[in-house]
């Protein structure tokens, strides 16, 4: 599809405020301008080569970052508190992206800890979270990592202080975004789709009802948000497990005083070999329960929902004609 630059004028006149960027587009897309801009990215984002889960040697701009909108995390996989958090968050956007995801949006983890993450171990770290074949996990030379990191704004010294924010990309019109992990997932959902301007000039406010959780029937109690934010990205309720195991009536096989300290500090029982603790470690050897800095006032709203909902999923179970109601 070739434009005059006369008929781009005339689109670009009469474009209305908000769809400038999707005329820019165009122009980018024909190559009218195809001067500065395009070459700062090439200059900037470093062309370096990175190993991926699978073995495979790519070139970072070439090969995975250009002409791409890029959903982009740093990640380690003996990190143990908040980087799976995020990785299971963003495998929940994932899903939520639907066919798009890995068509029109592309998903790249990248290991702030090269040497010790090997692809194979990155390989196992993907499967625990049970991510497809579309998303990187990116591992290379130490210095050529530490030039990508640094060029995308991720520059901590120590590991344990890296941002757990993700970064949304897109190459064809140079526009970056910071967004978080933790907030909702239809809204992040939504973000990723407006750094595609002709989603963008397309979009509707989209109103969900079900905030992107594995909850049919969210009950709005207190510690649901809570359990969406920093629970729903490793473990359902009822449906399953996830990454970690499925917590429908889980305080009917743990008191409520192992559950509160678990949640609140499950590294101190994995050290004092508590056996339950010690299980579940033994069980999800790849993901550990991560210490989320709950207060015991949290711990408590998060258990008391999950007891409403695995009420409300028995209640339902038990109703007749249960299997119509779920579509």
């Amino acid at each position: 599809m070739r434009f005059t630059v006369a008929s781009l004028v005339h689109v670009w006149r009469g474009a209305a405020a908000s769809s400038w960027l999707a005329a820019l587009a165009i122009l980018v897309l024909t190559g009218v301008t195809q001067g500065a801009e395009m070459r700062w990215k090439e200059g900037y984002i470093p062309n370096v080569p990175v190993v991926t889960q699978d073995g495979r040697t790519l070139l970072f701009y070439d090969d995975v970052m250009k002409g791409k909108i890029s959903v982009i995390s740093f990640i380690y996989t003996s990190c143990r508190d908040i980087c799976p958090v995020v990785t299971a968050r963003l495998s929940q956007l994932e899903d939520k992206l639907g066919e798009s995801a890995g068509r029109d949006y592309f998903f790249v983890s990248i290991s702030i800890d090269p040497v010790t993450d090997t692809p194979e171990k990155l390989k196992e770290y993907s499967k625990a979270f049970g991510i497809g074949s579309g998303w990187l996990f990116l591992t290379g030379k130490a210095q050529d990592i530490e030039l990508i990191r640094h060029r995308l704004g991720e520059r901590s010294r120590a590991l344990t202080e890296h941002r757990n924010e993700v970064l949304l990309f897109n190459d064809l019109t140079g526009e970056w975004e910071r967004n978080s992990a933790f907030g909702d997932i239809n809204v992040l959902a939504s973000a990723v789709r407006a750094m595609d301007p002709v989603q963008r000039a397309a979009v509707r406010p989209a109103v969900q009802a079900n905030a992107g959780s594995f909850v049919d029937d969210p009950l709005n109690l207190p510690g649901q948000a809570l359990f969406l934010k920093t629970c729903g990205g490793c473990h359902t309720i009822g449906r399953g497990s996830r990454v970690g195991p499925d917590l429908q009536g889980v305080s009917t096989r743990r008191s409520r005083d192992w559950l509160t300290a678990y949640i609140m500090e499950p590294e101190k029982l994995r050290a004092n070999k508590d056996p339950a603790a010690l299980s579940l470690a033994q069980k999800y050897p790849a993901v550990r329960m991560p210490n989320l800095g709950l207060s015991e006032f949290d711990s408590s709203d998060v258990i008391a929902y999950i007891e409403a909902m695995t009420y409300a999923k028995r209640a339902d179970e038990s109703a007749p004609h249960a299997h119509h109601h779920h579509h």
